[in-house]
Order: C-alpha cells, then structure tokens, then sequence
C-alpha cells in the first residue's frame, strides 16, 4: 500500500489536531505544521497506472468505527477531476468494507470554492478537493510558486510540489487553517487561454476581460501584460463568456472542452506554462483526532491512488479534447519559445517588485526557480 513519508511519520509520532483553511478557485485570493504534520508528499507514482493489484477481499484490518463523510468540489458533473474524485470515494467504500462512505457532491453543489474551503475549515464537510488558494488564508511564502513561467511542465511541477519549499507552506497552511493537504498527487495540464478574439502575441492581449480565478496575485499578474483580469467563479464562467461579460478563459487546456468553453471561443492560446494540481483537503481535527490510524491511511492511500487516475485522465484527455475542438471550428495556437520569454519576462519583473516589496521573504523567488534550475537574471 502506498502511503507517503509524513503519513507514515506522523502515524508514529501520533497526529494531533489543530485548525482549518482551504485551496484554490475561490473568491478573493491564491492557494501548516500543527502537531504531528511532517513530510506530505515525498513519493510519487506512476500517473495513469490505475489498476488495483491487492485482492481487498483478503484484508483484515479493522476499519471500524464506520464513517460517513462529504466530499465537495467545483468541478462540472462530466469534468474528469469529478471522475476521478468519485473513483476516490469508490475505492474507499471497497477497501473499507463499506465502513467509510464518502458523499460526493460536485459542480459547486455546495456553494463556491472559498465557501467549501469554508467548510472545510468549520467542518461542516468533511473533504473538498480543489487546486491551490492557499496563499488567500496568509500563506504568503507560496505566492513565487504562482508566477507564471516559474514551472513550464508537469515534471517541473512535480519537483516543486515534493520540495522542502512546499512542505513549509503547508505546514504554515495547516497550523493557521486546519485544514489538512492530504494529497496532492492530482497533476493538471498545462494552462491555455480560450478566446473569443485572436491572441499570438503580447501586444493582442491589450484590453481583452480575461476570466482569471479570484486570487489576487493572478489579477494583478494578468493585468501587467495588459488583459482586463476579471474574477468570475468557476461555475459561473461559461455563461460569462456566451452573454460577453468576458472575452476569454484562462484555465487548464484539458477544460476548455469538457467545461464546454470552446463553444463561444473561436481560438485557443496554448502558454505552456503554470502547470498545477488538484489537492484534497481534509478537515484536520476529523482527519488528526477522529479517524483511526488505519482509516488515516486508507484515505491517504485511495486519494493518492486517484490522484495518479486523474493525472492519467489529463494526459489522454488533452489529445481528444484538441481533436473536438478543432472538429468544431477551434483554432489552437501555440506560444513560440520567444513570445514565452517576452511573457516571463514581465512575470519575473513582477516578481522582482512583490519581493521588494515584502510580499514574501527575500531571496524566495530565486529559490523556487532554482527548484527547477531557471533563473530571473
């Protein structure tokens, strides 16, 4: 069974709870150690290997006393971070023996990202999965991870995710939220912009209301190339776009078809750049004080498992869903290696100007590029 170095640790050691704070895709900014917290994230398997080797029926282990837990998340009922999040609960149902259920409820069922985050944090729901808005709750030490073009890969995001850099900032998260990362091991694609207008170059983005999610820093990012950076929830992006409150999207490229934003956009902008995960996040006191050691790793263990499902899911899903945009009049257009430079160059600068300005501690941003070997010289 697959558990990671920190569950493992913090299993010895005897976790403890704390408090509770939530991820990413929510209404006004970005994405702790609490007693017990060590590495949450030092393995990695091989993304899109899904298939379950060890017979369940022959495990003993006592997963008792039963559990009955809600999971949100904001993704539409068809998207395949929702698949994935249902293989999630499924595996946990059958390894449990039935003892652990889990409730999903996607498409923002719940409300938006910053209410189930929430939630999560009041423990009204018990689970939300969802990408990184950590830096909203004052993680602001994780702020250089978002600069665009700091990673231009999934491998370069693997790196960062499984660094010590990482590790603090959720340690910092869990001890002033409570809320818990408990997997992260859910690789995105890379993100692309779909627009109704044409944008090759840095001088087409003048003007254009780019839905961007509600995170400061990325409002700020966008308008410096010159975009109209407007914050639109998730949900609420598709209709924006058909009735014209805004011009383009900028999310995961895998997602412009299955959260059918290909269909007011005549071309889609491929950046190769800012490559990400979804998280699970956990309400610490259930997950620290009220859960057993073996259901601890059972959740652990099956949210990892999903995580490479979804990885999977991304890869082979990005192909196709270039193929049905394209078939639907789409044009894909690619960043060249010299428009990307002319990009990060006023993303670094950017950068350059929040750490003199104390946003975050000095000298971080270079650290994070040097994670992957680049530079802002």
């Amino acid at each position: 069974m697959k558990r990671k170095k920190w569950l493992s640790l913090a299993l010895c050691v005897g976790l403890t709870g704390t408090l509770i704070l939530g991820g990413c895709g929510n209404g006004n900014g970005d994405s702790g150690t609490g007693s017990g917290q060590t590495n949450q994230g030092a393995e990695t398997k091989d993304a899109g290997n899904t298939e379950d080797t060890e017979d369940s029926s022959s495990d003993t282990t006592d997963y008792g006393p039963a559990l009955k837990l809600t999971m949100g998340s904001t993704g539409a009922a068809e998207d395949i971070s929702t698949q994935s999040a249902q293989k999630f609960c499924d595996l946990v149902k059958e390894r449990s023996g039935g003892q652990i259920e889990i409730e999903l409820f996607p498409a923002s069922q719940l409300g938006s990202a910053t209410d189930q985050l929430e939630m999560v944090s009041n423990g009204s729901i018990d689970l939300f999965l969802e990408a990184n808005l950590m830096t909203t709750y004052g993680i602001d030490n994780l702020k250089p991870a978002s600069i665009m073009f700091s990673t231009r890969g999934k491998e370069d995001q693997k790196k960062l995710m499984n660094s010590d850099y990482m590790q603090k900032n959720f340690d910092e998260f869990l001890e002033k939220s409570g809320i818990r990362v408990v997997s992260f091991d859910w690789y995105r694609n890379a993100t692309a912009i779909a627009s109704v207008n044409k944008i090759e170059k840095l001088e087409d983005c003048a003007g254009v209301k780019l839905r961007v999610p509600p995170v400061n820093s990325t409002v700020d990012m966008f308008n410096q190339l010159g975009f109209n950076a407007t914050p639109v929830s998730y949900n609420e992006t598709l209709i924006s776009m058909q009735q014209k409150v805004i011009d383009a999207v900028w999310c995961t490229e895998d997602a412009i078809w299955t959260m059918g934003f290909y269909e007011p956009a005549n071309y889609v902008f491929e950046l190769n750049a800012a490559a990400d995960c979804m998280y699970v996040y956990a309400n610490d006191n259930l997950f620290s004080s009220t859960m057993t050691d073996a259901q601890r790793e059972l959740i652990q263990e099956c949210a990892d498992e999903a995580g490479d499902y979804y990885t999977g899911l991304a890869e082979g899903a990005l192909e196709e869903n270039r193929k049905n945009w394209e078939a639907a009049g789409v044009e894909t257009i690619t960043i060249s290696e010299e428009e990307q430079d002319r990009w990060a160059e006023i993303f670094f600068d950017y950068a350059k100007k929040q750490e003199a300005a104390g946003e975050w501690d000095e000298g971080l941003f270079e650290e994070v590029l040097s994670i992957n070997g680049y530079s802002a010289d």
